[in-house]
């Protein structure tokens, strides 16, 4: 079986299921995404056809995340990058989802707006991540800024940058 991909008039594709989870996985196909299984055939938002119900974390016996709020944080405006491995990037997706209303970007970019700091997004999504994922939070609000496993030259860099007078 093959999948189709309809973005602004264009068709995408075929792809393969396991391709179509993974662009999924990483916030490429959402809900509203018009997919079909031949070129010419009918065209569904993905939230309307079961297996892209599972793979998007709307099926039944799968609970939505709850709700987070970080004490006394007021919402923000979050720029979240990542560099994830294929098996984490649903529940990294699901738990960043609890923060706050999140929109995907491009594969691996979010926005993110929530009540909640970039230090808590980090600490909390870093326990997702494996030794190959990287992770980067901006708060775009706040002009501050948490990241996670991208090596000591970029730590020094990062802070460098960050910390510079303006």
């Amino acid at each position: 079986m093959s999948w189709f991909v309809k973005v602004e008039g264009r068709v995408y594709g075929p792809y393969t299921p396991q391709q179509m989870r993974a662009f999924v996985a990483e916030g490429r196909i959402a809900a509203h995404s018009q997919v079909s299984a031949e070129r010419d055939g009918e065209w569904a938002q993905a939230s309307e056809i079961d297996e892209f119900k599972e793979w998007l974390g709307q099926s039944e016996d799968r609970p939505k995340p709850e709700k987070r709020v970080t004490p006394g944080a007021r919402p923000a405006n979050f720029v979240i990058i990542a560099e994830l491995q294929p098996d984490v990037a649903a529940e990294f997706r699901d738990a960043l989802s609890a923060y706050g209303d999140l929109e995907p970007i491009t594969s691996g970019t979010w926005l993110l707006r929530g009540p909640t700091t970039s230090a808590v997004l980090r600490n909390e999504l870093s326990h997702i991540l494996g030794r190959d994922d990287k992770l980067l939070i901006i708060d775009a609000s706040h002009d501050r800024a948490a990241w996670f496993n991208l090596g000591r030259e970029a730590d020094q860099n990062i802070r460098e940058l960050w910390s510079r007078a303006h």
